[in-house]
């Protein structure tokens, strides 16, 4: 290996010293006339780029099959990559500037000299079929369409990354194979499909009448004027981008918009047009006028709230509750509250905003003790039985906290903060007694074999970031996941959600809960095979797997011609999971059946095996207990299980002291379980 780091050395000294020569003939405008000295150029760095990366395929093979340098082989990796891009870039400039004519090409060779700023790249607009987004979708996909540099082949292939997968969209540019004369036909029954003129005004015009609606059914809970302006404005400007402007369809809009406002702004809007003066005005003024006294009602309601909460930090909770009863309770009467309050109502959770009640939120593990008060006061609800509709203090409600016995839910019970931080305390002061006791307790365990699953190692790339992960493939999985941390790692953007349950071993079924979906291309270590993955996410995939170490095994699957990828004495994390989902298109069928009775299973991503392995040697150190133990200790009737019958307690009162163990150590655990402690 040596050898070939000392030639891969020279080499990477000529590449680097030829691509500076062809930088500067790029940036000057004299030499890049000279086809002939470019084209030379380009020559000699790509001879000299071809034999380093024959070089560093050798050096990256012997470097994989050592197990102990996984640290070098990332850093050699990402120095190897760096040489790939500087020589695609230049390879890249080259082939622009030659197919250019001579004035052109002392243009483009003048704005190489133009200073360079790292800005974020643009991302593609995704399209899942919803009418509403086309307009913003197809003006950032217009560019696309209208270059001329761009081959129909090229364009058809961006349309289709552009849609969601899965959606109405995406199903109907799938219908048309990609060829250059199917791709006009695909944005023409695009455009027929969701971008028609007609049935976006329609749409926008529907909206407004659902604020209609909105307004004449929920009165005093429709939105705040702030968000109310901001979805006007929107469905206002859509429909001028439609042609339907405010000049020539006034006198339809500004009935409209003002049926979507609440009484007391279409009062105080009203009070502001008979102030002013009227004998010039029409309804597109009228309508212009609306939408300007809307924005300056807005603009001052934002600074009416900076001067009310300019002070906000230094008033207690006490305040903040005593102005939610001032701004919900006064100002209605106790029996229209207890009507509305009973009739209709919907039981929807305050703290997601989902049809459950609000004790039994699976979010409320999420949230501190401070943040489900808050929200309780922020949704103005009693603090006892988190409805609507009254205050705590005149709660008539039987609701009793396990913990503390007063009159709340134990979500929110001040103590159930304090004994936390009581128990994570007591965890930091006995982890060192924890540690030994389990250690203990493994040299005690029997013999037994290990058991391997099918673990690989695997590339995940997201367009210049790539990692190389653990992976599980699980046929008994429905569908693949993909390590949260992990996600946020490669800078990934969802491309959807998915809300469902999981079944558990032993028949149980998990609550439901939201995933992102994510794409990201799945690579084997060699590179042969790559594969776009719509994976899931998951907080954590599973616990700790073992690697294979047995020389044994690895000597025969070396005889075999079989190469592992994930072996070594230490356990990484799992941090993806191909369920069968994709495992059915990634499995060759190739199965060796070693001579231990385990099996290697081939699939595209490379070799994998499972299967019962050899039994753990485990030595029984018992006697490490008795060492650490007092001298005492050797003669207490205690130690030695002989029982004095003077020392036998009352069973009354053995019952009473398990009783009020019982209630002194009862907590509720994170997951919304209860929890008690041993006597």
């Amino acid at each position: 290996m040596d050898a070939l780091k000392t030639k891969r050395k020279s080499l990477r000294t000529s590449f680097t010293a030829t691509a500076n020569k062809l930088k500067e003939c790029l940036a000057k405008k004299e030499d890049a006339k000279d086809g002939d000295k470019l084209r030379a150029l380009n020559s000699q760095l790509e001879d000299k780029f071809l034999r380093l990366d024959e070089i560093q395929n050798k050096i990256s093979s012997l470097l994989l099959e050592n197990t102990d340098t996984a640290a070098e082989y990332e850093t050699d990796f990402q120095a190897a990559e760096d040489y790939r891009d500087n020589f695609l870039e230049l390879k890249s400039k080259l082939e622009t500037l030659l197919n250019k004519d001579s004035g052109s090409f002392l243009e483009s060779s003048s704005e190489l000299d133009v200073v360079k700023l790292k800005l974020p790249k643009f991302e593609l607009k995704m399209f899942s079929g919803d009418p509403k987004e086309f307009l913003t979708f197809w003006s950032i996909f217009s560019k696309i369409h209208d270059s001329e540099e761009l081959t129909a082949i090229d364009k058809f292939q961006y349309l289709y990354q552009s849609m969601v997968p899965d959606s109405r969209a995406a199903r109907l540019i799938s219908s048309f194979p990609i060829t250059t004369e199917n791709y006009p036909k695909a944005v023409e029954q695009l455009k027929l499909r969701f971008g028609r003129e007609d049935l976006l005004v329609q749409i926008y015009v529907r909206d407004l009448l659902s604020l209609v609606l909105k307004n004449a059914t929920t009165g005093k809970n429709a939105p705040d004027l702030a968000t109310l302006y901001d979805m006007l404005e929107t469905k206002l400007r859509a429909l001028e981008s439609l042609g339907r402007t405010k000049e020539k369809f006034a006198d339809f809009l500004e009935p409209l918009v003002e049926s979507c406002l609440p009484e007391n702004v279409l009062r105080a809007w009203e009070r502001s047009r008979i102030s002013e003066s009227t004998e010039d005005a029409t309804s597109q003024r009228s309508l212009e006028k609306l939408m300007c006294f809307l924005r300056h009602e807005v603009e001052s309601e934002e600074i009416i709230r900076l001067a009310r909460e300019g002070f906000g930090k230094d008033r207690g909770s006490g305040a903040i509750r005593k102005d939610c009863q001032k701004s919900v309770y006064k100002d209605e009467p106790t029996a229209a509250t207890l009507i509305s309050s009973t009739t209709g109502a919907k039981l929807n959770c305050i703290f997601c905003d989902r049809p459950h009640l609000s004790q039994d939120c699976q979010r409320l593990s999420d949230m501190s003790y401070e943040d489900r008060k808050s929200q309780v006061i922020r949704k103005r609800c009693c603090l006892v039985c988190l409805k609507v509709g009254h205050l705590a203090k005149r709660c008539h409600s039987s609701v009793r906290c396990l913990i503390c016995k007063r009159r709340h839910y134990p979500l929110l019970c001040p103590d159930l903060r304090k004994e936390k931080e009581s128990n994570l305390s007591s965890k930091d002061r006995t982890a060192d007694t924890e540690q030994r006791s389990t250690e203990t307790l493994l040299t005690n365990l029997p013999s037994e074999h290990e058991i391997y699953l099918k673990t690989i190692m695997i590339r995940l790339r997201n367009r210049d970031k790539e990692v190389c992960v653990r992976a599980l493939l699980d046929d008994g999985s429905q569908r693949s996941y993909i390590e949260r941390n992990l996600a946020a790692e490669l800078f990934l953007s969802p491309s959807g959600r998915e809300i469902f349950s999981q079944g558990l071993f032993g028949g149980g079924i998990s609550p439901a809960s939201e995933h992102k979906r994510y794409m990201v291309n799945v690579e084997s270590l060699n590179r042969k095979y790559s594969t776009p993955l719509s994976l899931l996410e998951q907080q954590k995939i599973c616990s700790t797997l073992p690697r294979i170490h047995d020389r044994k095994l690895l000597s025969e699957l070396a005889s075999r011609g079989i190469k592992l990828t994930d072996v070594g004495r230490d356990s990484p994390p799992i941090r993806v999971l191909l369920g069968a989902d994709i495992l059915g298109s990634i499995l060759t069928g190739r199965i060796e059946v070693l001579s231990s009775g385990v099996s290697a299973v081939e699939t595209l991503l490379g070799w994998t095996i499972l299967g019962l392995g050899k039994k753990r040697e485990v030595v029984n150190l018992v006697t490490l207990s008795l060492q650490n133990m007092d001298l005492p200790k050797m003669w207490d009737l205690e130690v030695l299980v002989i029982t004095d019958p003077i020392e036998k307690v009352n069973e009354s009162l053995l019952e009473e002291e398990t009783l009020t163990h019982f209630k002194e150590t009862i907590r509720i655990c994170e997951d919304q379980r209860y929890e008690v402690a041993l006597p």
